[in-house]
């Protein structure tokens, strides 16, 4: 994917807001990475969507590892079960995890407070504050367990 489909830089936020986009597409869809391209070509010429490559690659790393993401919010959600939970929510859970676990780049506070601005602009504030206390949990365990 090349960045020549926009004619300015995205901000970090865009590019988390883009990713955002496409995996809630393959969960909406259940393509899952096999169909993120089509997904990407088709969000870029129905809605214009701004993208860059680092947003289709954090879409990518977090498809890859949804598994273990997955299994992260299952421990940190014992009375929810992950196919129970909204799929806004846990798109967001899963991309905020996935910064924390796998980007070490981006500081944990950085993905967390991220994934919660994601949160209040396309989860009920109720859902907001189970992301907030998901990934709060998971941070503190984080730090005390190193």
């Amino acid at each position: 994917m090349s960045d020549k489909n926009n004619n300015r830089k995205l901000t970090r936020r865009e590019m988390r807001e883009a990713a955002f986009f496409l995996l809630y597409q393959t969960e909406l869809t259940d393509g899952g990475k096999e169909a993120l391209a089509e997904i990407t070509a088709n969000c870029v010429e129905a809605f214009g969507m701004l993208l860059n490559s680092a947003a289709v690659k954090l879409a990518e790393g977090v498809l890859d590892n949804k598994d273990a993401l997955d299994l992260i919010i299952t421990k940190y959600s014992p009375v929810r079960k992950v196919e129970r939970i909204p799929k806004v929510n846990v798109t967001i859970m899963r991309m905020g995890l996935y910064e924390m676990d796998f980007m070490p780049e981006i500081p944990d506070k950085v993905a967390m407070n991220e994934a919660i601005e994601l949160s209040k602009d396309y989860a009920q504030e109720a859902d907001s504050k189970l992301i907030s206390g998901l990934l709060g949990a998971y941070y503190k365990d984080k730090y005390n367990e190193q």
